[in-house]
């Protein structure tokens, strides 16, 4: 199934850069205006200088090239001298709980999506993807890897890369902007290599971030015809780990102008009950989401009811997309998207309704993907990001 295989990285030179967190971001998609200017002022050499400078218009992409190739001829960025696949450990904190999750940065042979090899799970929009393929044009690299997961039953994988990071020290460390703890090991044996690329194929893997730069990926391959071209740095983690957390998007709907309508239709649609407690994302299971209605003082948690679980794969975020969203577009002015919860909630107000969702389980959404169906957009938020800046793929 998936070709998975070591790559030559091309990284920050450790005796150029003495702090490695100095020169790494978040995924360019993530990163507020504020964000940017900061990542600027840290160090002259951080990855935002390419991957989202401040330059106007196409500009920007002749900028990024100038860039990227004066580092590279600067040694600020050096090639490894052999192919290597990379484990890359994250250590993070979340709602005050302490976890890691273990993955491998490698490259994977691009395949369309009909073979059912690389798996989307959301809806992509042009734009980004235009902006992307520029990017990659102007650089001829993958400057950021795609987020990919695999699933991990059989712990083989996992239990390759832990006894070889256990005997064996890092070559980067770095923290990220949220303190994140990120740690990269370089795997040159061809031995483990070879194991690493039979156990994949078998596995078919799911993009969790990262749709619009495959899909960019696939587009450069059909105007470059090379080896290179033909594949693209991922990053790849098993479904199976704590570590591994996949929240949701909730949604605000804004401006709306007969709130007791919805309501009146929430109870008609769903099974409910009268919620005065904590509302929170960690209580509810995949079928249930939290309704809030300030203006008429209505507060539930809502199920699906039986006849449209199957219809809405057991995922609340299907039937309040197609009861609540679709259904009452002319009601409301505008939908907010909120990756946090207490941002979601300190935005509802007497003329909005609430909609808080779960969090998501791995398996739901590859029975969707493998359905030849796709989740609404801004469903799902893998947490934590993968770092950008700490390797690259060079396709020439």
């Amino acid at each position: 199934m998936a070709k998975v295989k070591g790559f030559k990285g091309l990284r920050y030179n450790n005796e150029k850069i003495d702090d490695i967190s100095k020169v790494i971001a978040p995924p360019y998609d993530v990163i507020n205006e504020d964000q940017q200017n900061l990542l600027y002022s840290l160090h002259e050499n951080n990855i935002i200088k390419v991957d989202l400078n401040r330059t106007e218009g196409d500009g920007k992409y002749e900028e990024a090239k100038i860039t990227f190739n004066k580092w590279i001829n600067d040694q600020i960025l050096i090639e490894e001298d052999k192919e290597s696949v990379y484990p890359y450990h994250q250590e993070f904190t979340f709602k005050g709980k302490k976890y890691e999750r273990i993955g491998i940065i490698a490259i994977v042979k691009l395949s369309e999506f009909a073979d059912k090899v690389i798996l989307p799970h959301e809806e992509t929009f042009s734009g980004p993807k235009a902006d992307r393929l520029k990017l990659l044009n102007s650089c001829k690299t993958n400057i950021s890897p795609i987020f990919g997961v695999y699933d991990n039953s059989d712990n083989k994988i996992e239990k390759l890369i832990k006894d070889f990071i256990t005997s064996t020290a890092p070559i980067i460390e770095a923290k990220s902007l949220d303190g994140i703890a990120n740690k990269m090991w370089k795997i040159s044996n061809q031995d483990i290599i070879s194991q690493i690329s039979s156990f994949f194929e078998s596995k078919e893997i799911l993009i969790a971030d990262g749709h619009h730069r495959y899909e960019t990926s696939l587009n450069y391959q059909e105007e470059n015809k090379s080896d290179e071209a033909s594949y693209v740095m991922f990053y790849l983690t098993g479904t199976i780990q704590d570590g591994l957390l996949i929240n949701p998007t909730h949604r605000i709907l804004n401006g709306t102008t007969d709130s007791l309508k919805i309501t009146e239709s929430i109870l008609e649609n769903f099974h409910t009950e009268e919620w005065n407690n904590e509302m929170n994302e960690d209580f509810l299971l995949p079928y249930e989401f939290f309704y809030i209605d300030e203006k008429n003082n209505s507060k539930f948690k809502c199920k699906i009811k039986d006849d449209d679980l199957e219809k809405f794969y057991s995922m609340s975020v299907f039937a309040v997309q197609e009861k609540i969203i679709d259904l009452f577009k002319s009601e409301y002015s505008s939908v907010g998207h909120f990756k946090s919860l207490e941002d979601a909630k300190s935005t509802i107000s007497s003329s909005s309704i609430g909609l808080i969702l779960p969090k998501f389980i791995p398996s739901d959404i590859m029975k969707v993907v493998l359905n030849n169906d796709k989740m609404p957009q801004k469903s799902t938020y893998f947490y934590p990001k993968i770092a950008t800046g700490l390797l690259f793929n060079k396709l020439y």
